[in-house]
């Protein structure tokens, strides 16, 4: 059996990517699972960004909205309820009157506050699961790629192109993008207090469905061995009680390493062959930009989404899937190319 696609990664990158594709032949491998690892920690939190209108922000942002819009239209809760963003120090709060007048989602400032009717979040199982429903899925270690007139995995799945969205991990060596593995911890926990709205400071906190309340949070922006343990739910709990009175029992409890890029925009398009490139055009060693990029023909990546995976990825693999299927050129803020020009100029 020959496939278009075979996507590396069963969490929100790679279940996003598929949904886009799903009228190609398409496989979809993960070693743990639908939604493990990173995807299944996380709180899915559906928030603005709040800061100075910037590129970045600016990504952001459209990406909640095109994934509000996009959950919607395929059945998914978004428990649109808004959301309350407070500062988290004197500092923040210095800040907020600056970035308040760069604002382009609705708001009402509220105490030290900015409260967005775009606020919500998403359950991450039920979103990938619902992704992948009309997609061929196995659970399965690729530990092997050669290629022929194909590429082959572990000696016995045939595709014309793959597509890694693997996360923190990596199966084969990209010289030029690094991924930065952020370490973050969910709790969830049974009580009766129903938050007004969602809330975030250092912590996000969702309203209150069928008696649980999720409470998330980026701990460390660095490789950790952690596993969700009693001093970090403590941890936890002190940040959420900085917001309102919360209290009850754990109902469950997770952690994961996301995946973030060094400029914290998503990575996607096609794999670029360095040393092709480099042996072509030297001078892009002393800053020129060559002439043209050779590419690993069929080999694409969709990573780097840090810890705003259920909007970013949303965003990103529409972009990434307009490439693919109608030759639509990426944006420049999102083409792997960016990171290769960077990484060749300080060879």
């Amino acid at each position: 059996m020959l496939y278009d696609f075979v996507i590396i990664g069963a969490g929100i990158a790679g279940s996003s990517t598929a949904y886009f594709l799903k009228n190609k032949k398409v496989l979809v491998v993960d070693k743990e699972g639908i939604c493990q690892k990173a995807s299944n920690a996380a709180g899915a939190f559906l928030y603005p960004k709040v800061g100075f209108n910037t590129k970045y922000t600016k990504f952001v942002n459209e990406a909640l909205l095109y994934s509000f819009e996009f959950y919607e239209k395929i059945g998914i809760d978004t428990h649109k309820e808004g959301v309350f963003i407070l500062p988290r120090d004197e500092k923040d709060i210095t800040k907020f009157k600056e970035y308040e007048k760069t604002f382009t989602l609705d708001y009402i400032k509220k105490d030290d506050g900015f409260f967005f009717k775009d606020g919500g979040f998403v359950d991450s199982e039920e979103v990938c699961n619902k992704l992948l429903e009309n997609v061929e899925f196995k659970q399965l270690e690729i530990t092997k790629i050669t290629k022929e007139d194909n590429y082959i995995l572990n000696d016995n799945i045939y595709t014309k192109n793959i597509i890694f969205a693997t996360g923190w991990e990596n199966i084969i060596e990209i010289p030029y993008i690094k991924i930065r593995p952020v370490w973050g911890q969910r709790i969830e926990i049974k009580t009766d207090i129903n938050p007004e709205y969602n809330y975030h400071k250092n912590c996000s906190i969702s309203k209150n469905i069928d008696g649980i309340v999720k409470i998330g949070a980026t701990h460390e922006r660095r490789w950790s061995e952690k596993l969700p343990d009693e001093v970090n739910n403590q941890i936890l709990f002190n940040k959420a009680n900085e917001i309102i009175d919360i209290d009850g029992e754990i109902y469950s409890m997770k952690a994961g390493m996301r995946a973030g890029s060094i400029d914290y925009f998503p990575i996607i398009g096609e794999i670029i062959d360095v040393d092709k490139t480099l042996n072509t055009y030297p001078e892009i060693k002393k800053g020129r930009n060559p002439k043209e990029v050779f590419y690993k023909k069929g080999l694409f990546i969709i990573n780097g989404g840090g810890g705003r995976g259920f909007s970013n990825y949303i965003y990103s693999a529409k972009f990434l899937s307009d490439y693919i299927l109608n030759n639509i050129k990426l944006p420049d803020f999102l083409n792997s190319e960016r990171l290769f020009i960077k990484y060749a100029r300080k060879l």
